[in-house]
């Protein structure tokens, strides 16, 4: 399999590269280079990297699966570099309200905290290539019943 070369800079000096945590794995973990809480229920994670893939790739970013423990969600998940950002990546985080015995904090809402920290893999990457497409104005072929948007194939 050929190898895609990603050029990048640290950007800070703790800043680890993505690895992949076995041999057979599909993604490279990504590490915290620092953490900004933007709010109660916002944080920004730094991963203190810039990449660039190459022309005609990009760069694929999803949250460790481990983030089903928790009540956070990766913003804008799955979300992707292009070749012309080269500016530091970071994954924006937002939790989801809970409810312990029924009481509410923070304006009605109660926010777990960020269950990772500095130097915790929080993420995964993976490169893929962008294939061409070209938009053709005609007749559909094929036509199914499947035309009724969410849910059309039932429940």
């Amino acid at each position: 399999m050929e190898q895609v070369k990603i050029t990048y800079k640290k950007l800070r000096d703790n800043a680890i590269l993505p690895k992949a945590a076995t041999e057979l794995s599909g993604g490279l973990d990504l590490v915290a280079s620092n953490i900004e809480k933007v709010s109660e229920n916002e944080v920004i994670v730094y991963l203190g990297l810039a990449m660039q893939p190459p022309p005609g790739y990009m760069i694929r970013f999803s949250p460790r699966s481990s983030f089903t423990k928790y009540n956070w969600i990766l913003q804008n998940s799955p979300t992707l570099g292009d070749a012309d950002y080269t500016g530091e990546y970071m994954l924006r985080f937002r939790a989801i309200p809970v409810s312990y015995d029924d009481s509410f904090v923070y304006n009605g809402m109660m926010y777990d905290n960020f269950p990772y920290k500095v130097g915790d893999r929080v993420g995964q990457m993976w490169v893929e290539e962008i294939i061409p497409i070209e938009f053709e104005e005609g007749e559909l072929i094929n036509l199914t019943n499947r035309n009724g948007g969410f849910g059309s194939t039932g429940k």
